[in-house]
């Protein structure tokens, strides 16, 4: 059982904690003559260490997830400071536009229409609508790379 768990975590402390685990669950259990207690605890070694690993990984997820809330609400006010001048060169880079590229990008984002309804309501055909907005797109990133 050391060896199973050894193999998979390459850690002798939770190589450890998990025989134990497995040695406590098996010592509660009723057993039947005829049951391969070898095989079920081998078995049920193998189980524990992949719920220890999820609960590991869970714990350092959840974990990763505080320290960035923590982060965020220590810079919220430089995030402010970012968000806004992210904004006003957004703004500055659309305004760059053509005056159709700038309408088909504001319909887009202001509005949240897809193509097909931007060609419906501009009345202008759909492969022009994906064409100018592919343009449109690819000026915004190319201005807002620089």
């Amino acid at each position: 059982m050391v060896r199973v768990a050894l193999d998979f975590f390459h850690n002798e402390e939770d190589a450890e904690d998990a025989v134990q685990n497995v040695l406590f669950k098996m010592w509660k259990r009723d057993w039947k003559p005829d049951d391969d207690v070898t095989a079920l605890a081998i078995r049920a070694t193998k189980n524990e260490c992949v719920s220890m690993a999820r609960k590991q990984r869970l714990r350092l997820h959840l974990s990763i997830e505080d320290e960035a809330r923590s982060l965020t609400s220590a810079n919220e006010a430089d995030q402010d400071i970012l968000t806004n001048e992210r904004r006003q060169s957004i703004e500055k880079a659309i305004n760059n536009l053509s005056r159709s590229e700038q309408r088909i990008i504001r319909l887009t984002q202001d509005k949240g229409l897809n193509a097909e309804e931007i060609a419906i309501v501009t009345g202008i055909k759909l492969p022009s609508v994906r064409s100018m907005l592919s343009m449109a797109r690819k000026k915004l990133i190319e201005h807002l790379s620089v």
